[in-house]
């Protein structure tokens, strides 16, 4: 959002050329949109490049390209690309582009601007909607993170939007792309007037600095709820402490949160799983129907941020020996982002910081006491992953226990988002997995426990790439000499596997010494055959050692996020109670299982993030604002209730992130509450309506034939997925 008027006095400056260090020419020199592709006159089919796809002009006077796609790549389309050189986006805000479905069938597009070489860049350029058969839209597609941008330029650190920046780099562009993804059907699409527009105004950096409060907002606009005063943080408590009082939560809820009006079945004193009436249920101790309607990071850490290097964003930060200075602390080096250069760092956490401000002393104790009120009141019933754990010990609240196992020996040649995946044949993951579930004895006899997530969006990659991975890495890497001693079992000679591979190698040795990977197709039989004994050793592994120490408590898997292989997921229900997957979606109506495969599914994460509040970054889904995100919220919820996998949502995640952001630069509008501990009005409202009504709607959904019974397993959530690439953190 643009700043305040008495705040920043923009200096209206037009922008030519390819870089911000360059003077922006006049005004009146830059039109109001530029046309990339409008399919009129001499266009040229020939720089159309497609994915199961087939392109036609039609029209007389106005034409349009037509795009008919097949159902058989996760994600066809077209790449439309600038026949000679390049297009120079710098002055513009958005890329628009007009689309028809001309299908039968909804279509799930996804929309890039150019094909930036880094995942995170890539998904920032891209946007996706849902398309109704017989509708047109005209897709908006934001390149800058403002209308708005800085001259000269002002480089603001570590976050992973920030005002007045460019997403990419603009100067350079020389392609745009349309993608449906993962489709069941055939789908045809008209697409016309492909067009960069709105041009930025340029402004001076002199005024900007500080941007954030001494409660951590943004300062440059004003929005209704925004905290001026601790008076006020005083206020928003009295009021809410009264309105909580009126509304205790659903009466027909037990005090574990299950359904007490609903079917009594056995009481274990433990959370388990169940199918009940073709749906699948958790059931709760008592022996009552359970759907876990939940919310991660319960805590008081979301508005943490770093101030290292960047202490001139801040109009306030107290002094090191005040009574503000305890809510400092020192980190290390992020997983990503500007931080990931330092090895130290320097926070301050304003979440606790406005939690003092707002209870005095008590404040950790007041904290948790709203919390479990609040949750009770929306109709939630569970503190999911990384909530507090002496707010998930209060025996008030059921949640979920989350076990890292850090230290390993990881697959040398292997990557991801959060980093290479774990040697599963060394003597280290079972050693540090022992030595992290020892620690969790206590929970294991807690009937407050749901059950324990095993880690988090773990990098499994493609199918294939880990057995591609463990042959890449060095000799004395275990998964490979496990791979190798595989391999010899099956051919016996080095010839006979050089035969099957197309491959060279002189001898066993020789292939234990290369880091050469082989030819996919040739050795696809034999990848996909030792992925899935990583799986299976992961899995089996993991449930072994869990059940060891906590026999009576779920194991809810390792949160699956992005392309997943029929592999994993067999493997995963073979093992786990639940299913756990983050599925950054607008709805889950076809989040599904592999054919043959019936296990219960939790959603370990969602969320949908709106610019309206002070934020400055929407998270993965856009809502509009504040109350669309309680629409997108409803919809969300009841397509969840009514697939009969699916027993239970958690939204990621309870407080919002600080626009300045989390050690990885995420500063994504994804609370319940702001950085000041107030929740968002609009969206509590449909949390709690489809809350106190979950219940009911489920069972009746069961009941009357209302399921919804996905198609097949949702392999895909977005472009970067599709590209594989693991660009999410959360």
């Amino acid at each position: 959002m643009p700043p305040a008027a008495h705040h920043l006095l923009p200096v209206l400056i037009a922008l030519s050329g390819s870089s911000l260090a360059k003077s922006p020419p006049a005004p009146h020199e830059v039109p109001d949109h530029l046309m990339l592709f409008d399919f009129e006159g001499a266009f040229d089919p020939g720089t159309v490049v497609t994915t199961d796809a087939k392109i036609s002009l039609v029209g007389e006077q106005d034409k349009a390209l037509r795009v008919e796609t097949g159902h058989q790549h996760g994600g066809p389309g077209v790449t439309l690309i600038k026949k000679e050189g390049s297009w120079d986006l710098n002055p513009y805000h958005d890329v628009k582009m007009d689309i028809t479905n001309q299908g039968e069938f909804p279509a799930d597009i996804i929309f890039k601007v150019g094909n930036p070489s880094d995942g995170m860049e890539a998904w920032q350029m891209e946007i996706r909607m849902n398309l109704k058969p017989g509708e047109t839209k005209t897709f908006v597609n934001d390149i800058t993170t403002t209308p708005w941008r800085f001259h000269p330029p002002l480089e603001l650190l570590a976050m992973r939007a920030a005002p007045g920046q460019s997403k990419s780099d603009l100067g350079a562009i020389n392609q745009v792309s349309l993608m449906i993804a993962y489709p069941e059907h055939k789908h045809e699409l008209l697409i016309d007037n492909i067009r960069a527009t709105n041009p930025v105004r340029w402004i001076k950096p002199d005024d900007f600095l500080p941007f954030i409060d001494r409660f951590g907002q943004y300062v440059h606009a004003d929005w209704p709820g925004k905290t001026y005063s601790v008076d006020d943080l005083k206020q928003q408590a009295r009021e809410e402490d009264r309105h909580l009082s009126q509304n205790p939560g659903p009466k027909h809820f037990n005090q574990y949160g299950g359904w007490a009006n609903g079917p009594q079945l056995e009481a274990t004193g433990f959370f388990r799983a169940e199918k009940h009436e073709g749906a699948w249920w958790l059931v709760d101790p008592e022996g009552r129907l359970f759907w876990s309607h939940g919310v991660g990071c319960v805590n008081i850490i979301p508005a943490q941020t770093g101030t290292t290097d960047r202490e001139s964003y801040f109009e306030w930060l107290p002094a090191k020996n005040s009574e503000f200075g305890r809510f400092y602390d020192k980190a290390y080096r992020a997983s990503h982002g500007y931080y990931k250069t330092l090895a130290k760092r320097e926070t301050y956490n304003f979440t606790a910081s406005n939690l003092y401000k707002k209870y005095g002393q008590k404040w950790h104790r007041e904290f948790r006491r709203f919390a479990h009120r609040r949750i009770r009141s929306w109709g939630m019933n569970t503190a999911a992953v990384a909530s507090d754990p002496t707010l998930c010990r209060d025996g008030i609240t059921p949640y979920t226990e989350t076990v890292w196992v850090y230290n390993t020996k990881k697959i040398e040649a292997s990557n991801g988002y959060w980093g290479k995946f774990h040697d599963v044949f060394d003597p280290s993951f079972r050693q540090q997995l022992k030595r992290a579930l020892s620690s969790r004895k206590a929970m294991a006899k807690d009937s407050w426990c749901l059950g324990f997530f095993i880690e988090n969006e773990l990098s499994w990659g493609a199918e294939g790439s880990l057995a591609m991975a463990s042959l890449a890495s060095p000799p004395d890497q275990a998964s490979k000499r496990v791979f190798i001693e595989d391999l010899k079992k099956r051919y016996g000679s080095i010839e006979k596997l050089n035969e099957a591979w197309g491959s060279g190698h002189a001898s066993w040795q020789a292939l234990l010494e290369s880091t050469t990977r082989p030819n996919r197709s040739r050795a696809w039989p034999d990848l996909r055959a030792f992925d899935a004994r990583i799986a299976e050793t992961y899995f089996s592994t993991v449930r072994e050692e869990m059940k060891a120490v906590a026999p009576n408590t779920m194991y809810l898997g390792c949160r699956l996020a992005w392309a997943n292989s029929d592999v994993v997921i067999r493997t995963a229900a073979k093992y786990c109670d639940v299913i756990s997957k983050n599925k950054y979606e607008f709805n889950v109506t076809n989040v599904g299982l592999p054919e043959g495969v019936d296990k219960p599914i939790v959603i370990g994460e969602f969320h949908f993030g709106s610019l309206d509040r002070g934020a400055l970054h929407i998270g993965i889904r856009e809502a509009r604002n504040q109350s669309h995100r309680g629409e997108l919220y409803t919809v969300y919820l009841e397509s969840a209730l009514r697939n009969p996998y699916i027993v239970g949502t958690h939204w990621f995640q309870y407080g919002d992130q600080s626009p300045t952001g989390r050690d990885d630069g995420e500063n994504y509008n994804v609370g319940l509450v702001d950085v000041c501990d107030r929740p968002f009005p609009e969206l509590i409202e449909k949390v709690r309506e489809v809350g106190h009504g979950m219940y009911q709607l489920r069972h009746g959904a069961s009941k009357d034939g209302g399921m919804i019974q996905p198609l097949k397993p949702s392999k895909v959530d977005t472009m970067r997925e599709l590209e594989g690439m693991d660009t999410r953190s959360n």
